[in-house]
């Protein structure tokens, strides 16, 4: 290709093209004229380009340049390193004239023109910064406008010199300038339209081992951390493996109620645990920091056999539902201890789930009779919707959406504000129990005599089923947990807290303990070394690592690594 741009009679130059660039992965790493190229393996090439690039970034240009006197590899394409040089110098004469005689090394033409523009455009802004506004005039003129591309772009170009000072400039088009790295961001998306042996991608040593160290922690049972995947911030002398012993394995405090304990959950700050019990209480848990323990803070009395409880997002309530034949919901004031409202309709209700709205200022609740209610805190139902019967409900950060499981083994979205409503999936079974990952994208089902399934919520497909958690007709509650919810933790029918990796169908661990069902699991959303099962033999186990674990309060459980 000429350096205007035309193209030659089309076979033969794309012929010629493609030779250049053959010949250019052919002699890819070797450097001419050394006479010591023959010692490193052709499959060693890209090693050596790669630590060359890695120790220039670090400033050790001399120990580059020793490497490849002595390897015989050179990093990149000659021309490639004369642009380099060029852009970073700001020398744009040689820059384009370098790129003309290397435009033909491009593997997808049509990206020519976009590349040319680009250097002409860093130029152009190059001027204006410096002031020099009859440069940039000429080069406006006569460089970018004849190129016929990005016509737009260019029409905006012209109004950026009348802006009065260099800081205006760069906030107005959008760009860091030269002192906020422009020239080698200018670079960076070259190397995007080049090969590799051509020119190399930017840091690429960091980048493969940073891939290297995220497969590492994403194949790691117990990662639970947000240890950092930057290579610099940890070592790369051996695999990363976190020891099991920094898990939540030991039970580390037994709670008690008076009866079968239903349901629990953390409030969003995870500093106290509200319990829900068919002694016809809840108890208030405060994580102590001093003690590292949880201490019974309140104990509500709510008259009737407690299902499950439910924390306002602001964590000043909680709402309270009952067991099958309940037929009002409960909000107490969890800072003062009172009772904020009482929802009844009718004798005839069932109101066995509930859920709040993001703002605090309304819950959702409802049950198996087909209420379906939206609540204000005066106790007043503010909507309903007729003829849906509930096994669970939740809220999305919307203020809007409310997700609901139906007797017809279907999550059905609903609106209360316009009336709409559609299904989100539908499932062969009876869906018990669910709840929703933060980040809105993913549901966790508890289903009749099937275990737990997850599903991607934006596409409305399974993602997967994990094994091992017994469960007929039983009401269990399952959870996201861990750093990043990259855990699952189920009670099951046959005693045990079983824990699953998100990725993984199969259990990795799980906790004995109980002596009955567990019904609930609730991990800390805060403190991700932390978890609380509830279980029909009236007590919560709390679950640390090993190292934290308080000796005057800790019972000694077996753990099953699966």
């Amino acid at each position: 290709m000429h350096s205007n741009g035309n193209s030659e009679s089309g076979d033969q130059a794309q012929c010629e093209d493609e030779t250049d660039i053959s010949q250019i992965k052919k002699q890819n790493g070797h450097s001419s004229g050394s006479s010591s190229s023959s010692k490193i393996p052709s499959h060693q090439e890209d090693c050596v380009r790669l630590i060359g690039q890695h120790l220039r970034e670090l400033g050790l240009n001399k120990t580059v340049d020793q490497l490849i006197d002595e390897s015989g590899c050179r990093l990149e394409h000659p021309l490639a390193s004369s642009l380099r040089a060029s852009i970073l110098h700001g020398d744009w004469e040689k820059a384009i004239a370098l790129f003309n005689d290397m435009s033909k090394l491009v593997p997808d033409r049509s990206n020519v023109k976009e590349m040319r523009y680009l250097i002409l455009e860093q130029k152009f802004l190059e001027l204006l910064e410096q002031g020099d506004q009859m440069e940039a005039l000429y080069c406006l003129q006569h460089d970018i406008t004849p190129l016929q591309h990005r016509t737009t772009r260019v029409h905006q170009l012209p109004s950026y010199m009348m802006v009065c000072t260099p800081s205006d400039l760069r906030q107005r088009a959008g760009w860091p300038g030269v002192a906020g790295g422009s020239r080698q961001m200018l670079i960076n998306t070259l190397q995007e339209f080049l090969p590799a042996s051509v020119m190399l991608p930017p840091a690429r040593l960091d980048a493969l081992l940073r891939q290297a160290l995220t497969l590492q922690t994403q194949r790691c049972l117990f990662h639970n951390t947000s240890h950092s995947t930057d290579p610099y911030n940890c070592t790369l002398l051996e695999d990363h493996d976190c020891p099991r012993a920094n898990f939540p394995t030991e039970c580390a405090q037994v709670l008690h109620h008076g009866d079968e304990v239903m349901h629990c959950e953390w409030s969003h700050s995870g500093t106290m645990l509200a319990s829900a019990s068919k002694d016809n209480s809840v108890i208030i848990w405060a994580l102590d920091d001093e003690v590292d323990q949880l201490i019974k803070h309140k104990t509500l009395d709510c008259q009737f056999a407690v299902g499950q409880v439910n924390w306002s997002p602001d964590d000043t309530m909680i709402c309270v539902c009952g067991q099958e034949e309940a037929t009002e919901v409960i909000v107490w004031n969890v800072l003062i201890g009172e009772i904020k409202c009482r929802v009844t309709q009718s004798s005839e209700d069932n109101l066995t789930c509930c859920a709040w709205t993001a703002d605090s200022k309304h819950f959702i609740t409802g049950g198996l009779r087909g209420q379906f209610y939206k609540c204000n805190l005066d106790g007043h139902v503010s909507d309903s919707w007729e003829g849906v019967r509930l096994h669970a409900v939740t809220t999305l950060n919307d203020n809007k959406t409310i997700l609901a499981a139906d007797t017809h083994k279907r999550v059905r979205s609903y609106n209360f504000d316009n009336t709409t409503d559609k299904t989100v999936l539908e499932e062969d079974y009876v869906i018990m129990t669910f709840t929703v990952s933060h980040d809105e994208h993913y549901l966790l089902l508890n289903m009749a005599s099937q275990g737990i399934h997850m599903w991607d919520r934006r596409t409305g497909s399974l993602v997967r089923k994990f094994h091992g958690v017994t469960q007929s007709f039983y009401t269990i509650h399952s959870c996201f947990g861990g750093h990043n919810q990259d855990f699952i933790a189920s009670g099951s029918e046959d005693n045990l807290v079983y824990i699953f990796k998100r990725d993984r169908s199969e259990p990795i661990l799980t906790l004995s303990g109980h002596t009955r069902t567990v019904n609930c699991v609730a991990w800390n959303p805060v403190r991700h070394d932390c978890l609380v099962s509830a279980s029909d033999d009236a007590t919560l186990r709390v679950w640390r690592p090993l190292k934290v674990k308080a000796p005057e309060a800790s019972v000694s459980c077996p753990v099953t690594q699966v």
